[in-house]
Formats: C-alpha cells, sequence, structure tokens
C-alpha cells in the first residue's frame, strides 16, 4: 500500500513539473509577442519619420474589429520594400495606356484591335455609363445590399482573406483613420441582385462584348436568386457588377485578373495608383514564378518586370484593364470603386493562357472564374448556331433560351423550326434556317475559336466539364472544327462590321 502512495505522490509531482513548464512557455510566448509587437512598432515610427505620400496618423483610441493579436502572417507577410518610394519613382514611365473618348469605344474597335492595351476615359460622355452621386456612402452600399450581407474582406498587411457582415465593415470604414488598427480593403463585393444593381451600369460596349450575357443560357441567368456568391446556388459566372471599398493606404500586390477577365473600372469617389506590366511572355514567366516563390513580400515586381507604367485614376475616371495585364493597386485617400469582370471573344488566347498559370500555380477555386470550361463550351456551341441555325443545346435549353418549341400567338413557331417530338437527344444539333447572307468571322475571333477547341479537346474527359445543357458534344467539337474551316479565308476587312456575330 505504501508502494501505491509513492507512485501516486510521484504522478503529482510529475504534473506540478509540466504545470511549470507549461508557465515557462505561456512566459515565453508572451514575450516574444510583446517583442514582436514593439518590432513593428518601431519599424512603423520609422517609416512615419520618412516623407510621406499619404502617412496614415497613428494619434487617437484605435477600435478593434478583430483580435488584435500580432499573426504570424503579419511578420512574415511584411513587405520588405518601401512601397511610398514606388509612388514617387519615376522608373515606371512605360507609355502603353490610350486615353480615348467614350463615342470612340466602339464594338467595332474591339473587333479590329481586340482590347490589347488598357484604356483610360476621363469623361463618362458616349460611354453608356450610370452611376450613383459621387455623394453615395458605404452606409448607402450597406442600406442597398443588406446590413447582414458577408462579404470578403482583405487584410492589407498580410494580403489574406477574413470575413465582416456589411454592418462591422461599416463601422470599421467610417472609423476616423488615425483610429484604425489595421487596413482591410474590400475588393470583392459582387451587387447583381440586389438593389443596388439599378443604379450601376457598366459601359455599353462591355454588355455587346461579355460572354456572359451573350454566350452563357439566359434563363439560367434569369433563374439566379441568391444575391451572394456562394458556388453551390450560383446559376451563371456571377462576376459583372462589383462594389470596392477601400481606405487610405490599402494596397493590393500584383495579381492578375481570374481567368484572363478584362476589367472596367469607374472611380466614383476617391483615387487609385495602378502600377501595370504588359504581359508579353517573359513578364508572364516571371509572374508565375515569383507566385511560386512564396516570397512576394520581398520583391516589387514592378522593379524586374519590363515595361511597368503607373497611373493615378481621379475620381470620375473610367479604365478598361485588357486580359493578362499584371496590375498592383494602391489607395491614397478612401476610395469607392464599381466595376466588373467579362470575358471575350477577341483576345481569347490570352484567356486560356492565364487560366493555365492558374492551374500551374495553383489558385484555388474560390479565386478563379466561375464555370470557365463550361463557359468555353457555350461559347462554340454559341458561334454554331448563329452561323448554321444549329443547335447543341438540349431541347429544355433551347425552349427557354433561344425560344425554339415556343409558340408565338399566331401559333407558329418563333424559330421557324419546330422539331418534331421523339428527336433523338444525341443528333448531331437542331437545326433551323440558316442566316440569309454570308456572315464574316474577324481574325481575332477565328483564332480564338480554334484555341477553345484545341484546349477541350486536350482536356482529360473527366475535366472537359461539359455542362448539363449542351448535347452531343463530340459532334459539337467536329462542327466547329468544320465551320472553322469554311470561314478560314474570310475577308477581314468585311468582318469589321460593328454589330456583332452573336
Amino acid at each position: 500500500m505504501d508502494d501505491f502512495f509513492a507512485q501516486i505522490e510521484d504522478i503529482r509531482t510529475s504534473i506540478e513539473k509540466i504545470d511549470e513548464s507549461i508557465t515557462e512557455i505561456k512566459k515565453l510566448y508572451s514575450t516574444i509577442l510583446l517583442f514582436a509587437r514593439c518590432l513593428r512598432w518601431n519599424i512603423s515610427q520609422m517609416e512615419d519619420s520618412k516623407p510621406s505620400y499619404s502617412k496614415r496618423l497613428r494619434a487617437g483610441t484605435r477600435r478593434r474589429y478583430h483580435d488584435d493579436g500580432i499573426s504570424d502572417e503579419e511578420i512574415d507577410g511584411r513587405r520588405m520594400f518601401n512601397l511610398e518610394e514606388k509612388v514617387i519613382s519615376e522608373r515606371f514611365s512605360s507609355n502603353r495606356i490610350l486615353r480615348m473618348e467614350g463615342k470612340d469605344f466602339s464594338y467595332e474597335f474591339i473587333q479590329r484591335n481586340g482590347l490589347r492595351d488598357p484604356i483610360l476615359f476621363e469623361s463618362l460622355n458616349g460611354l453608356g455609363i450610370k452611376m450613383p452621386d459621387p455623394e453615395f456612402t458605404v452606409n448607402d452600399v450597406k442600406m442597398f445590399v443588406g446590413s447582414r450581407r458577408m462579404i470578403d474582406v482583405m487584410d492589407v498587411s498580410t494580403q489574406k482573406g477574413t470575413e465582416m457582415s456589411m454592418a462591422q465593415w461599416t463601422r470599421y470604414y467610417e472609423t476616423p483613420p488615425p483610429q484604425r488598427e489595421k487596413l482591410y480593403n474590400v475588393i470583392s463585393l459582387e451587387f447583381s441582385h440586389t438593389k443596388l444593381e439599378s443604379l450601376v451600369k457598366r459601359p455599353a460596349t462591355v454588355d455587346l462584348i461579355d460572354w456572359v450575357d451573350n454566350m452563357w443560357p439566359r434563363h439560367l441567368k434569369e433563374k439566379q436568386k441568391d444575391s451572394t456568391n456562394s458556388i453551390t446556388d450560383m446559376q451563371y459566372p456571377k462576376v459583372q457588377k462589383y462594389c470596392l471599398m477601400s481606405v487610405q493606404g490599402c494596397y493590393t500586390d500584383f495579381h492578375i485578373d481570374f481567368g484572363g477577365t478584362s476589367v472596367w473600372y469607374h472611380i466614383l469617389r476617391g483615387s487609385k495608383v495602378f502600377w501595370l506590366i504588359p504581359p508579353t511572355h517573359p513578364n508572364l514567366e516571371l509572374y508565375e514564378n515569383w507566385v511560386l516563390s512564396g516570397k512576394q513580400g520581398d520583391i516589387f515586381l514592378g522593379d524586374r518586370a519590363s515595361d511597368c507604367q503607373r497611373i493615378e485614376l481621379k475620381q470620375g475616371c473610367t479604365f478598361i484593364i485588357p486580359s493578362g495585364w499584371i496590375h498592383a493597386v494602391y489607395t491614397p485617400v478612401d476610395s469607392m470603386v464599381f466595376g466588373g469582370n467579362f470575358l471575350h471573344s477577341f483576345n481569347i488566347p490570352m484567356q486560356l493562357n492565364i487560366c493555365s498559370i492558374e492551374d500551374r500555380t495553383r489558385v484555388p477555386g474560390k479565386f478563379r472564374f466561375p464555370f470557365f470550361y463550361e463557359m468555353c463550351w457555350y461559347v462554340l456551341e454559341r458561334y454554331v448556331f448563329s452561323l448554321t441555325s444549329t443547335s447543341y443545346l438540349i431541347p429544355e435549353y433551347q425552349k427557354h433560351s433561344l425560344g425554339i418549341g415556343l409558340k408565338n400567338t399566331s401559333g407558329t413557331d418563333l424559330a421557324d423550326e419546330e422539331q418534331e417530338e421523339g428527336n433523338d437527344e444525341e443528333s448531331e444539333g437542331q437545326q433551323s434556317e440558316k442566316p440569309p447572307y454570308r456572315v464574316n468571322v474577324t481574325p481575332l475571333e477565328l483564332e480564338g475559336l480554334w484555341n477553345i477547341l484545341g484546349k477541350l479537346e486536350a482536356l482529360p474527359y473527366s475535366k472537359q466539364c461539359v455542362p448539363s445543357g449542351i448535347q452531343n458534344a463530340s459532334a459539337l467539337l467536329n462542327h466547329v472544327k468544320a465551320l472553322l474551316r469554311e470561314h478560314a479565308n474570310d475577308n477581314p476587312k468585311l468582318s469589321y462590321t460593328g454589330r456583332p456575330i452573336i
């Protein structure tokens, strides 16, 4: 019995030693945490002593919205370059940005030029844009999209995402700059299917080329009810209208917009500083290696790339960023921006190239263009239908998106070609009357369609992502191939009509 109690005493002593060790570890952690905070404060003081483009004052009581503890990500993610020096440096003086008037941004311009260079519009005139009054506030955004709407928020110090409700975000944004403990940035609030949607209209020419509006089955977009970007409830690629709300000092590091999308971008209030790098092969290779290195905070990519250009966009400016352009963004003052993403038919090779870069750099699905390959299938189907009146949509989709099989008041078919009942769904498409005149396809569209065809054929069967609305995918690919050969010698001069094929 004495041995038993002796063993119990030994166990108690061991537990006490473990408790002491845990206490010492906690003390060590607290010391490290205090050291990290002091280090951050000292660096902050050193930076604040330099000439500042937009100095963030630190005086006053700081309001907290999340845990105040410094994280490993904050220490590891700290920039090793001086951002303020990049804002004023004269090195980024390339001259690739076009300055245009809205009336010149036409469909024919895109047919001929294909949106290869960024475009700056200093006036809304001629663009067909509609915007709220510049006095529109973040609180107004909350009222239109809902105070409980959860939004993705970027922590600028780590370039990592977190979540807030619109109510939380509004409180943060309205906090005076000296009292903001951290820098947060909202760059992905998609507001289609909210009350805010009716207040914002993008450039009219973008409406004419956007694949979402012209290629995706329109009845699926009409079925969309959820205003959030939950992929499980998404009926179409919901990327057309974003509200970006950034506080003074925000910085988004170099990136390429998902899926090689182009971007329209309007500064409602405030200003933005952009660094833009053209998507040449060497620059894209440099970007890919930079992403894979995991050390983006060590290198300002604009210092390494060729032809980097910096530009400041003022309030009232509208900007077009073409597919593949690598860009970073700095916010000198609290700002609000409306913008959106779009795929189109006049730079398809670049869009596919960026998608491949996303594959190789392992971009998570959450940050990629929704239904990218499904969209490619619908693009091929729409061109075949527009040029031959043969549809590879399943009958239900033909009925709801094309009107095939629907009757008008006189009892005749809306597509002039009602299909007989019992047609095999695996037929080589359902055909109606061909267009009354020959359509010439632009060289940029022909090149792009060949690229889509090659990409889809090269994908493993399990990754082809044939959408449920397409019937007989292999027959569609064969038809596209024959159609492209038929149009291989189309006259480019006759193809620049200023009118969409689809």
